[in-house]
């Protein structure tokens, strides 16, 4: 399957409405893995160790842009108001070379 990067980006203050929409936003995230679909995913704060969160990176394999933005637009923390948009681009994995699937 193709790889997609989903760039979520936070409204400002989000950091309340995060915590609460935080676990089934995960479960989606798990849910991708389970399917061994995911690559990677993980918040962007605006600096390490620190909070607020500017957003979010995810990158994950979808049958098709379609399917990446269908599965975006069910995204918890979009619908709750935490990411004031998301980003879905298709992402050609070149490294490191030997994690490069076939």
């Amino acid at each position: 399957m193709p790889l997609f990067v989903i760039i979520g980006h936070d409204v400002a203050n989000s950091s309340a409405q995060r915590k609460i929409t935080r676990p089934e936003h995960v479960e989606r995230l798990q849910a991708l893995d389970r399917d061994k679909r995911l690559i990677i995913a993980g918040p962007t704060p605006i600096e390490h160790g620190l909070e607020p969160m500017s957003g979010s990176v995810i990158i994950a394999d979808f049958e098709s842009l379609e399917a990446a933005q269908a599965w975006v637009d069910a995204e918890p923390y979009l619908r709750d108001g935490v990411y004031s948009h998301v980003d879905v681009r298709p992402f050609i994995h070149t490294l490191p070379s030997d994690k490069v699937s076939s």
